[in-house]
Formats: structure tokens, C-alpha cells, sequence
């Protein structure tokens, strides 16, 4: 599907010139296709997942990206499940285009050019089809051109495109289970899904349910660490019970000094402990 998507993008370089779009669309998607068939491959063998050369080849490559993102599952229901559908849909899808471009080559002269007015743009010019003018034996092509892109196509694109989305979810939450949300996000918006395909290619796969689980035991681990660096008292002591001139009083009837003794007294102790000097306060009792 990316090969229309690039032949789209050439259409602004080369609107009126065909063989210029499919040139420029086909090198592109070679270039992006043969990334993906690389990062496809090995991965699988480095998982060791049979029938490898399925990488190589459109369509069952599309497949091949639920084998190897097997390892998850989009609410019980298996990837390679996922990418059988996503990969029968596409095929479908390219073959319907394909025959859409060629019914509407066989009625392009019947268009005509016709000027529509929109609420919102104004006036602008269109092509309609002459139904009248067309052929009985070209009533099939006219039918194909009024309807194909209009109604089926458009359903279609839309189922594989919600298989796509699914699958590279599941993908890369394999192998880039940190960004994965932004690597499908990016492969869906974008035509590069081969490159990143072949950036993750070895990463080791993963169940991102276990992932979860060990990132949270992480994180709780991380919360427990905080926790006793954070209680812990930096100087191994308690700061409260600690003499901070490092010269304990002693309590047991020992010398020492007074630290009171300037207000009276000669600092000399009687044996129980009390100071035997006088009171510096005798004064006021007279």
C-alpha cells in the first residue's frame, strides 16, 4: 500500500506525467521495502522463527509482521491472526486499485469538467462522468469509476488500516516497548514503517505485560532506596545525643570544672558532688 502513497507524493512533482509517478513511487517503496524485508529477517533469526523468506515477499511480509510480533497479543487474539487478515485485505486492496485505475483510463474521455460550489470553499472545478455518453459495453468500467472508490475501496482501506494500526502496536510493543506508541503512530502517518523496522531489528523481543510488571518492580525498587537514603542520618548518630564540643560533663562525681563558677565558688567540689564554695546569691537573702 505504500507504493500508491508514494506515486501520490510524485503527483505534486509530476502532476500530468504517469510513467514519472510510478517511477518515483516504485523506487521509493523498493528503497523503504527492502529495509523492512532486512529488519523482518533478522529478527526472525534471532528468534528463531521459521519460513524466513516470507520477509522478502509483498503481502506474506505483511503476515510475517505478526509472527514476529507473537510474542503479544491484542486481547487474546494472536498477531499472526491479526496479520493474516491485515495481509488478505491488502492484497485485495492492490488488486481492486489496480483494476480501478484501469476502468477509469477507459472512461476518462467521457468526464466532464463541471464547476461546484462548497459552503465553505466557494467555487471550484471538478470532473463528473457522462453516464449517458458511456458505451453499453463500457457500463461495467463507469460503474467501477462511480462506486469502486466511493464505497468499497474506502471500507476496505478502512479494516486494514484498523488491522495495520493493530498489528504495529502489537510489533512495537516487542521491540521498542518504551516508544511504541510513537513508533506505530509514526509508521501509520508516515510511509517510513521499513526504516524503523530495520532500526528495532535487534532489540531483543519482549512480552509487554512483563515489561510493565519489571519496570513497575523497578520503580518500586528505586522508591524502597529513596526511602532508607532518606531516613537514614547522614552522620551515622543520633545528632541530639551527641556533645558537640566532644567534652562530656562528667555524672558520676569526677572532677571538672565549673562552667558556673564565675558567679561564685572556687570550682572545688566536697566529695558528693555539690560545690562548697559560696552562693553568689547570699547577698539577697539579707
Amino acid at each position: 500500500m505504500d507504493f500508491f502513497e508514494y506515486a501520490s507524493m510524485a503527483d505534486i512533482f509530476a502532476p500530468t506525467k504517469l510513467w514519472v509517478q510510478l517511477l518515483i513511487g516504485g523506487l521509493c517503496f523498493a528503497i523503504v521495502f527492502i529495509f523492512e524485508a532486512i529488519g523482518l529477517y533478522t529478527i526472525a533469526v534471532r528468534n528463531g522463527y521459521k519460513n524466513k523468506w516470507m520477509a522478502f515477499i509483498p503481502f506474506f511480509n505483511t503476515y510475517y509482521i505478526g509472527v514476529c510480533a507473537q510474542k503479544n497479543k491484542f486481547y487474546n487474539v494472536n498477531t499472526k491472526t491479526i496479520g493474516l487478515i491485515a495481509a488478505i485485505t491488502e492484497a485485495v486492496l492492490v488488486f481492486l486499485y489496480i483494476f480501478a485505475l484501469i476502468s477509469g483510463s477507459l472512461v476518462d474521455k467521457y468526464l466532464e469538467k463541471v464547476t461546484e460550489t462548497h459552503w465553505l470553499f466557494g467555487e471550484y472545478e471538478t470532473y463528473t462522468l457522462n453516464i449517458g455518453a458511456v458505451p453499453d459495453n463500457l457500463q461495467w468500467a463507469a460503474w467501477v469509476y462511480r462506486y469502486m472508490s466511493t464505497y468499497i475501496l474506502s471500507i476496505l482501506d478502512l479494516v486494514f488500516n484498523i488491522m495495520q494500526i493493530i498489528l504495529l502496536i502489537c510489533f512495537f510493543q516487542t521491540y521498542a516497548s518504551r516508544r511504541y506508541v510513537l513508533f506505530a503512530l509514526t509508521s501509520v502517518l508516515f510511509p517510513i514503517m521499513g526504516i524503523l523496522f530495520f532500526i528495532v531489528r535487534n532489540n531483543k523481543g519482549v512480552n509487554y505485560r512483563d515489561f510493565i510488571r519489571a519496570e513497575q518492580a523497578r520503580q518500586y525498587q528505586q522508591y524502597q532506596q529513596y526511602q532508607q537514603n532518606f531516613n537514614q542520618n547522614p552522620y551515622n548518630q543520633n545528632p541530639y545525643n551527641r556533645n558537640p564540643y566532644n567534652n562530656p560533663t562528667p555524672s558520676n562525681g569526677g572532677s571538672g570544672s565549673d562552667p558556673f563558677d564565675e558567679f561564685g565558688g572556687n570550682g572545688q567540689s566536697d566529695g558528693t558532688g555539690a560545690n562548697s564554695g559560696s552562693d553568689p546569691f547570699e547577698d539577697f537573702d539579707k
